[in-house]
């Protein structure tokens, strides 16, 4: 098979990847031995329930499925990165395991199937790996994936490569898809359509309010000041909102989270011409009264910052990366900006803007014109919060939705 061919070729690059990964990424040898299929540790108990979240989106989406099912069921985490672990960390506090997950490679995934021997495979948004999906179906280890999503990349890709999906989804148990259009995406790669469940967008369901759902993270007081958020921002998007800014001459402090925390001596460099304006989180550094800018770091914690934010100007959007959750920010009522971007959330972006609940721009600049008379408006952003908030409380059932169908007990609780 061209796929077995290929990935043994590479194998030297991948080595080499895995060790800067995991000097970059600060993941240290546990990341280089587990992604390499190098170290295994034996589960404290068997027949785990095993979710993989292939990184810190993936965890959110989980995050109130997992909180449900605990403390019933022993649950195994993996995830491919070390921010996804570091969330991992602080939203459970060891109550769950985390492993990260080996690189498709036959001899790293049976060494964690026979030391692991986890009872079922929840696959979190898709991520379609042959020899994982294979060598988990062949070990009697049923595979279900949940809020599943498919990117036009991956129906775009070669032949071979979408018969090699095709085949590989045939190992899955079901598919329960996350809106109607991902179903079709499914359909078109060639999943059969029994195993195609629509139950929705699973990152509903840790917004609606749950019973007995502690907050694992102690959150840190949001400024004492008028802010507006500038949040989950990737490279380029930090420097351009601060030279926005300035330009402004806003009297509100812009708080930046950017989607990669340890990212933060980039953009520090980045923002080299402002650096005495800037305060950092992660360093301690005061909000003083010539502070402009606040890079808060840290990951996990952006909802009381939404809470607090006069406006929430969303990242990942106004440069090709798909844009970010705006179901989050929605879920405490905050007025809501994106950019042109959110392919990642297509369907989640239509329904807010069919409610007044978020303004898309079909570029930064064009934040120029929109911020000024939104952010002197206190009432038209109430009522935008209030129409985006509205929409997540038509969607409290998801999450029974799902463990009414992955684990028809729990539904009953």
């Amino acid at each position: 098979m061209l796929y077995q061919v290929l990935i043994r070729l590479l194998s030297p690059l991948v080595f080499m990847i895995t060790i800067l990964e995991a000097i970059k990424r600060h993941g240290g040898w546990r990341y280089f031995a587990q992604r390499l299929g190098l170290s295994s540790p034996q589960p404290a108990k068997p027949g785990y329930l095993w979710v993989h979240c292939a990184s810190v989106g993936e965890v959110k989406a989980a995050e109130a499925l997992i909180r449900r099912l605990q403390p019933d069921e022993n649950l195994l985490v993996t995830t491919n990165t070390p921010t996804g672990a570091e969330l991992v960390e602080n939203l459970f506090h060891h109550t769950v395991r985390h492993h990260y997950l080996p690189l498709d490679y036959p001899y790293a995934l049976r060494r964690f199937l026979n030391n692991q021997k986890p009872k079922s495979l929840w696959v979190v948004e898709t991520e379609i790996w042959p020899n994982l999906y294979r060598l988990a179906h062949n070990a009697g280890v049923p595979i279900q994936l949940i809020n599943a999503r498919l990117s036009v990349k991956t129906l775009n890709s070669p032949d071979w490569l979408k018969r090699l999906y095709r085949e590989t989804l045939s190992y899955v148990e079901t598919i329960y898809a996350r809106n109607a259009s991902e179903a079709a995406r499914f359909r078109t790669l060639g999943a059969e359509t029994g195993k195609i469940i629509v139950l929705g967008n699973l990152k509903y369901a840790g917004l609606t309010p749950q019973p007995d759902f502690p907050n694992p993270i102690a959150p840190i007081a949001p400024p004492p000041a008028d802010y507006v958020l500038a949040a989950s921002t990737h490279a380029g998007e930090e420097e351009a909102l601060v030279q926005l800014w300035q330009a402004l001459k806003r009297p509100e402090l812009l708080v930046i989270v950017p989607r990669h925390p340890r990212r933060r001596n980039r953009i520090l460099k980045a923002l080299a011409p402002q650096r005495t304006q800037v305060a950092v989180l992660s360093l301690n550094e005061p909000l003083t009264p010539n502070t402009q800018f606040y890079l808060y770091d840290r990951i996990g914690a952006l909802i009381p910052l939404y809470q607090h934010a006069k406006l929430v100007i969303m990242g990942g959007a106004f440069t090709p990366k798909g844009g970010h959750n705006v179901l989050e920010p929605a879920s405490v009522k905050a007025c809501i900006l994106t950019g042109p971007d959110m392919s990642d959330f297509e369907e989640e972006t239509q329904e807010l803007l069919d409610h007044g609940g978020l303004i898309q721009l079909s570029q930064l600049n064009d934040l120029y014109q929109r911020l000024p008379p939104l952010l002197s408006d206190a009432e038209k952003r109430q009522t935008m919060g209030q129409a985006a908030f509205d929409v997540i409380q038509q969607k409290s059932h998801i999450l029974d939705d799902y463990l009414a169908h992955l684990r028809p007990r729990q539904s009953n609780k």
